[in-house]
């Protein structure tokens, strides 16, 4: 069982968040190294799904361990920052990984191989520069193994209280709900995954829908693939 410490720590004041008095301690924002001198560090939503349950019982994930969790999308809602000199605000970016095993399976379960992992990105963005600047600090965010094809064009990546959305039109729809009395904050022991953006911390959410049609041809081609009414997101928050 990994254990993750970082959360146990957080929760000591989840009975807090229970009341509305204060956000669920796990959704505090990580705190990222700046990118470059000068830069201002992103802030905004972070939203990820994955073709695994993150948070439950020993014997679900187990029995998940090696034939699920080697696909996620990850979505970026930026409301302020700057990267390479560049303003974020308003940047929408998605990411859809693919790997040959489970994305996390040897940090969490100490077992098994390296995934080798091919990505593609989509990103809504006001002009080039934006776009540009947003694709290279996604990169450095999160290990995208071979960024195989880039795409421009609109996307959502969105939070209304419990509710979220993500989706590129015609490719990617996620829709679901936070876990509502935030038991991966009590109950950090059933929480074996963490975000793959390691600058965000966040809580479990539950997609209804969670569906990838598949893109690109021969070597990058990524697979279609649906996971849908298990706790299998992230909803969090990067910045202050």
């Amino acid at each position: 069982m990994k254990l993750l410490a970082s959360l146990s720590v957080l929760c000591a004041t989840a009975w807090l968040s229970a009341t509305g008095v204060l956000p669920c301690p796990c959704e505090l924002a990580g705190e990222p190294a700046l990118a470059r001198e000068g830069d201002e560090a992103p802030g905004g939503l972070y939203l990820e799904v994955r073709n695994a349950t993150v948070w439950g019982g020993a014997c679900h994930i187990g029995s998940e361990a090696v034939s699920q969790g080697s696909m996620a999308a990850a979505g970026w809602a930026f409301e302020g920052g700057r990267h390479a000199g560049v303003p974020l605000g308003g940047v929408r970016v998605v990411a859809v990984l693919q790997g040959t095993a489970n994305l996390q399976g040897k940090q969490v379960f100490r077992a098994g191989s390296e995934a080798r992992v091919r990505s593609a990105l989509w990103v809504d963005a006001p002009g080039d520069a934006a776009a540009t600047a947003a694709v290279e600090l996604v990169r450095a965010r999160l290990d995208l193994g071979e960024l195989v094809e880039v795409h421009r064009g609109p996307v959502t990546v969105a939070r209304s209280a419990d509710r979220f959305r993500m989706s590129v039109p015609g490719i990617l729809t996620v829709e679901g709900e936070a876990l509502p009395d935030r038991s991966c904050c009590t109950m950090p022991e059933s929480l074996w995954y963490s975000p793959l953006d390691a600058g965000c911390e966040a809580v479990v959410g539950n997609p209804e829908r969670c569906r990838f049609e598949g893109v690109g041809d021969g070597h990058h081609r990524l697979s279609p693939w649906a996971f849908e009414g298990e706790n299998s997101a992230f909803i969090g928050s990067i910045g202050v």
